[in-house]
């Protein structure tokens, strides 16, 4: 029989993202039958009241929490796991595993979060909580097979795949970078370099922190030949992401967009993290990016260094790297939780 999850949703696509890559690295190894849930408030003046319940006691915090949300009438499958990701679902995870007296695993910081209302706190901060669970790369919906995959349903339904592309995911000020009009033409240079020595053509994504002025500039003084596409992150239903993974050899990535940054290195093509000449990322993510190049998942460069800058001697085989960090993850996790550790008992 498959285990039993349910799976909290906020609306934030990143905590979204990672849930449901939480799920698929547990699924790797158990089977699930997966329910979801729409985390709501009554209203937003309730949040006044939250901050007020975490600072009560354990279960007066969960009591008080267990008011301010709306409850759906229909009824769920007893889980057996409950997921989330995010603060917006933090209490109302603690609240629904009291209730099931099931395991739960949360992913996202340690602030305001009682060890006790959870198995496992994932997080990509160092470890507070006894039952903290660190992470240098969280989980992602991107695998190599996911990519693959997308790559060979691109192909069955008539697409290009003539000539190699690289691809170009940018951001802009925002996250603790500062881009200079210099940085920019520094950036469309080095493309433009890069494009010409190695015959490539690029991939463009650009976020919601890319102004409507730097569009033009691509637009202007990219040239045209070197460019396959230019398409906006987060503009439609279709995710872009994974069929931009599917397509590239090689990713490079602004690091205001941490989460973005992450899938890609988890698609297991090799990832460039772009900065800008100024910065004032904070400890954290200055500390993240460090572990992920020690461990030879990424490559970081100043954009100055885009067009002779190296990248570094990734793990190889990536995919196999990759692999290798999610069971990692998953026995981390068995050891916290005793339904998977029973089910997986039995595969």
């Amino acid at each position: 029989m498959p285990l039993n999850a349910l799976f909290l949703t906020d609306g934030v696509l990143s905590h979204t993202h990672q849930s449901r890559g939480l799920l698929r690295t547990i699924s790797s190894s158990v089977a699930l039958s997966i329910q979801d849930f729409s985390v709501q408030m009554h209203s937003n003046w309730m949040r006044g009241f939250l901050r007020k319940a975490l600072t009560m006691t354990s279960d007066e915090s969960l009591s008080w929490a267990a008011h301010c949300f709306n409850w759906p009438a229909c009824d769920y499958q007893k889980p057996e796991l409950i997921v989330s990701a995010g603060s917006e679902t933090m209490l109302v995870n603690a609240v629904l595993a009291r209730r099931y007296h099931c395991d739960n695993l949360f992913i996202g910081g340690q602030n305001g979060v009682r060890a006790e209302w959870f198995n496992a706190v994932l997080t990509l901060d160092a470890p507070i909580l006894p039952n903290a669970i660190a992470m240098s790369l969280p989980p992602s919906r991107l695998t190599p097979d996911v990519v693959n995959d997308a790559y060979a349903a691109y192909q069955a339904e008539g697409g290009s795949h003539k000539g190699a592309c690289w691809a170009m995911i940018l951001g802009g000020n925002g996250g603790g970078c500062h881009y200079a009009n210099t940085d920019w033409q520094m950036l469309i240079d080095g493309m433009n370099q890069l494009a010409k020595s190695h015959k490539i053509k690029w991939l463009i994504l650009t976020t919601r922190l890319t102004s409507g002025h730097v569009q033009e500039r691509l637009r202007r003084d990219l040239k045209a030949s070197y460019v396959e596409s230019i398409s906006t992150y987060g503009l439609g239903l279709d995710d872009p992401l994974l069929l931009l993974a599917a397509r590239a050899e090689r990713i490079y990535c602004s690091v205001e967009h941490l989460p973005i940054l992450f899938d890609s290195i988890a698609s297991g093509k090799p990832t460039l993290a772009l900065l800008p000449e100024r910065d004032s990322l904070n400890q954290r993510v200055h500390h993240l990016l460090k572990l992920l190049c020690q461990e030879r998942f990424l490559s970081v460069l100043k954009i100055h260094e885009l067009s002779m800058g190296r990248i570094a001697r990734l793990a190889l085989p990536l995919p196999e790297m990759l692999s290798r960090k999610n069971a990692q993850l998953f026995s981390q996790m068995c050891s916290h939780c005793p339904s998977l550790t029973n089910i997986s008992q039995r595969y």
